[in-house]
């Protein structure tokens, strides 16, 4: 199994799943995987909280916080184990390692969930997501498209100094082009 990163690959500040091959990095894509959790179980209690819940006090909040953060986290960072750990012991890359690291996240979501279903349909229904995902991985698909907006980047509108277009460009341009 070759662990080398691409020459071609652009480097970055930070590490993305699939910057190596499965299998390699084994620490480091944990860390990524319970990181996106962690992000995800962020803004779903943050959203629980104002809009849900309405928990007040530090105490409350922060039992919130926990609730929806930490399963999700570990439900990242289970994922990445299972699967990177099957692709050393099978010494086979493809779906099914995906797929039972889907399935091992569901008792963590019956946990969340408070319920003894998803143990089986919500492994199950992980474990189909998981398919989906290597699936568009290894076909060099977008699972997750990268959305580009009309400015560019966030702090790009400093740069603009006006709401239209300059017309005077374009008269300039049309003088130009009689001569």
């Amino acid at each position: 199994m070759d662990c080398k990163c691409p020459e071609d690959q652009k480097r970055r500040n930070y590490y993305r799943y699939y910057d190596t091959p499965d299998g390699c990095d084994i620490d480091k894509k944990v860390v990524v995987a319970a990181r996106y959790g962690v992000i995800a179980g962020l803004v779903i209690s943050t959203y629980d909280i104002l809009m849900f819940s309405r928990a007040m006090g530090f105490m409350p909040m922060l039992k919130r916080y926990i609730y929806h953060t930490v399963p999700l986290g570990l439900m990242g960072a289970t994922f990445a184990v299972v699967s990177n750990g099957l692709l050393r012991f099978r010494e086979a890359d493809d779906r099914w390692n995906y797929f039972a690291a889907g399935v091992a996240c569901g008792p963590i979501l019956a946990a969340y969930l408070r319920s003894g279903h998803g143990i089986a349909a919500g492994g199950f229904l992980m474990g189909i997501a998981g398919i989906i995902k290597k699936d568009t991985v290894d076909s060099k698909g977008v699972f997750f498209p990268d959305f580009k907006t009309k400015m560019g980047h966030v702090r790009q509108w400093r740069n603009d100094y006006s709401l239209v277009p300059d017309p005077r460009d374009e008269l300039l341009h049309t003088c130009q082009r009689d001569k």
